[in-house]
C-alpha cells in the first residue's frame, strides 16, 4: 500500500512540473517577439489640422476611419480586445462597451457614414453593430454580417447585402466591394479558421468560432482626389483585380510567414503591381490581443511579420517599380489625396 501511494505521489509531482514547465515555456514563448521597428519601413507621416483633404487613421488590426472632412467610412471598426485565453478556450466574449464609446468620442466618429467590415471574423466584424447603434452608418456587407447586424439589435435600415461588385455611395466617398479569399493560415494551408458563414442572428456572448468568415472583400474606397483598396485579409482570387486601379493599397500581411515567399509575392503581384499602385501601407500586422491602443508584433511563435516584410521588400526589388511602403501610426490621420 506504501508503494502505491508513493507512485501516486511521484505521478502527481511529475505532472505538476510538467505543467509548470508548460506555462513557463509558453510565457517565453508568448514574450519573444520582434519589435515594430524591425520591420524596417518608415512610419507614414501625419497631419495635425487636415483642413482640406482625405485622410485615414488606423485604429490597430483593418479598423481604419478615412475621413475628407464632411463624411467618414469606416473599415472594420473593431475595438474590443480580446486576451489569448478566451481565444484558445472559445470562451463566451461580448463587445467592449466601454472601449467602442471611447473610441468613438476620441476620434470624433460623428460624420460616419458607412461601416464596411473585411469579413465577418470576430476581429473584423465583432463590434459593427454596437458601433452602428450609437451612430447613423449603415453597414455594409454579406449576409453573415448582417445576421452579425441583427444579433445586435441594429434597425433593418442600418445594414445592406451587398453582391460581388456592388457599389453605394456617401458623400463623395464610393464604396465598391469585390469578393476576395482569405489567406489560407489553417495550419496545412487547407484555409482559414472558421470559415462557413453565419445564419442567423449573433447575439452576445458567442464564441470566437461563431464568428465564421462569411464573404471576404477587397474594398476600393474611391474618392474624386483617389482611390485606396484594402485587401485586409492576406489573400486573393487570382486574376480578380485585373484592370483595376488604386493610387494606395492597404495590405494585410498576418499569418503569411507559414505559408513562404511564394504566396507572398503572388499576394504582392496580385493586389499592388496590377492595380498600378505607387504606395502602400501595411495594416493587420499588429498584435489584437493587445490593448485597444498599443501597438506590438505577434510573438515570433505564432507568426513572424518581420521574415513576411524582408519578402515584400525582396518581391519589390527584383519588380523593379518603385513602391513606398509605410506603416501607419496609431490614432493619427495620414494624408491620402
Amino acid at each position: 500500500m506504501n508503494a502505491v501511494l508513493r507512485w501516486t505521489r511521484y505521478i502527481a509531482f511529475l505532472l505538476l512540473a510538467l505543467v509548470v514547465i508548460a506555462v513557463l515555456v509558453s510565457v517565453w514563448l508568448w514574450q519573444s517577439r520582434h519589435s515594430i521597428d524591425d520591420i524596417g519601413w518608415p512610419t507614414a507621416e501625419v497631419v495635425s489640422e487636415p483642413t482640406d483633404m482625405v485622410t485615414v487613421t488606423w485604429l490597430g488590426t483593418t479598423t481604419l476611419l478615412f475621413d475628407d472632412r464632411e463624411t467618414q467610412v469606416l473599415i472594420d471598426g473593431n475595438f474590443t480586445r480580446l486576451n489569448p485565453f478566451e481565444i484558445a478556450l472559445f470562451l463566451g466574449v461580448s463587445s467592449d462597451l466601454a472601449t467602442i464609446n471611447y473610441a468613438l468620442a476620441e476620434f470624433r466618429m460623428d460624420r460616419l457614414a458607412a461601416i464596411v467590415p473585411a469579413h465577418s471574423h470576430f476581429d473584423h466584424a465583432m463590434d459593427v453593430g454596437h458601433v452602428a447603434n450609437r451612430t447613423s452608418a449603415i453597414i455594409l456587407g454579406s449576409e453573415s454580417t448582417a445576421n452579425i447586424a441583427r444579433g445586435a439589435n441594429v434597425p433593418v435600415d442600418q445594414y445592406q447585402i451587398l453582391a460581388d461588385g456592388e457599389t453605394r455611395q456617401f458623400g463623395d466617398f464610393t464604396i465598391r466591394l469585390l469578393a476576395s479569399r482569405h489567406a489560407p493560415i489553417r495550419p496545412g494551408g487547407e484555409g482559414p479558421f472558421f470559415p462557413g458563414t453565419i445564419d442567423a442572428p449573433l447575439e452576445q456572448p458567442a464564441s470566437v468560432n461563431e464568428w465564421k468568415e462569411g464573404v471576404v472583400w477587397s474594398i476600393f474606397i474611391g474618392h474624386p482626389r483617389g482611390t485606396t483598396l484594402i485587401q485586409g485579409s492576406g489573400g486573393y482570387i487570382e486574376g480578380k483585380l485585373d484592370g483595376e486601379s488604386a493610387d494606395v493599397v492597404m495590405l494585410g500581411i498576418a499569418g503569411l510567414v507559414g505559408l513562404g515567399k511564394e504566396y507572398v509575392t503572388k499576394l504582392w503581384n496580385e493586389t499592388v503591381p496590377v492595380t498600378g499602385a505607387t504606395r502602400v501601407i501595411s495594416i493587420h500586422h499588429d498584435d489584437f490581443t493587445a490593448p485597444f491602443g498599443e501597438v506590438r508584433l505577434v510573438a515570433d511563435f505564432l507568426d513572424n511579420v518581420v521574415i513576411t516584410a524582408g519578402w515584400i521588400d525582396e518581391t519589390v526589388a527584383e519588380n523593379g517599380v518603385e513602391v513606398r511602403i509605410e506603416l501607419p501610426p496609431f490614432g493619427q490621420p495620414i494624408p491620402l489625396y
